[in-house]
């Protein structure tokens, strides 16, 4: 499995990104100190999460390759997610959209600083 960025998202990625932190997709399905909506939602909803790199996150128990090294995901998550992922600039949001390989994932994945257990 392999998520591929276009350079607009690593742009945006990059400019809230340090040195010392890594990535996680999320599957928002209410599972995690990350997740807020319930596995009850209609919608399927990504985001793209920013943790320290000694940051605990045990729900986040398999990864994937990506443009930015390895991003850690709940392995039961990959069941939404396609072998081929592009992550790219959504102009309407001002955010990035997820596609797989013949169909968008979610139009609206949010990038989120996450310090402790509370977003920045």
């Amino acid at each position: 499995m392999k998520l591929s960025m276009s350079s607009d998202a690593k742009t945006k990625i990059a400019a809230v990104m340090g040195p010392n932190q890594r990535l996680l997709l999320s599957f928002d399905d209410g599972v995690g100190p990350f997740s807020s909506v319930g596995y009850c939602s209609l919608d399927t909803s990504f985001d793209l999460i920013i943790v320290d790199k000694d940051a605990e996150t045990p729900d986040y128990d398999a990864m994937i390759d990506s443009d930015f090294g390895p991003v850690a995901v709940k392995g039961y998550s990959k069941t939404y997610m396609s072998e081929h992922m592009q992550l790219t600039e959504n102009t309407t949001f001002h955010t990035l959209q997820l596609t797989g390989d013949s169909e968008q994932l979610d139009p609206n994945v949010q990038i989120k600083v996450m310090s402790g257990s509370t977003a920045e």
